[in-house]
């Protein structure tokens, strides 16, 4: 059965309508001043994405101080163009906790020793169940992530 570009869009826009599981893991990550830099790269996450709520998500990682941590969140995502339905924009907001001692200003908003809020704007391509995303971390630096939805 050939499918119609129109259809293809319907097609893709009903698959997006159903709840699913979303795990990625960072395959990259440049920071602004790698020097600083300490301890090897680590990102792991998993979203569940369901019809007409947030993006709920969790993700562990290195900060780029070398700090373990994690990130609990809300998000986002929008699919803006017809042309290219694979390709989307997220955005996603919520409580980070690993930011330690002198590092912990680098988050805008905070408390306590080491808990504060993080945004971080997302931009990417999704194909059937992978996905291919650049996560924009403030003026630190990018990470480049790849998931699989289940």
């Amino acid at each position: 059965m050939l499918c119609t570009p129109a259809a293809a869009v319907a097609q893709s826009e009903s698959d997006r309508d159903a709840s699913a599981w979303y795990v990625q893991v960072g395959a990259y990550g440049h920071f602004r001043d790698d020097e600083d830099y300490e301890g090897p790269p680590l990102f792991g996450g998993i979203e569940f994405h369901s019809v007409n709520l947030p993006i709920l998500g969790f993700s562990i990682f290195n900060n780029s101080f070398g700090d373990f941590s994690q990130y609990v969140y809300l998000g986002k995502e929008f699919y803006p163009s017809r042309k290219y339905p694979g390709f989307r924009l997220k955005l996603t907001g919520g409580v980070a906790h690993g930011y330690e001692g002198e590092h912990h200003d680098v988050l805008p908003i905070r408390w306590g020793d080491s808990w504060g809020f993080g945004l971080v704007p997302i931009v990417g391509y999704k194909s059937d169940r992978v996905g291919v995303d650049l996560a924009l971390l403030s003026d630190a630096g990018l990470l480049l992530l790849v998931g699989y939805e289940f």
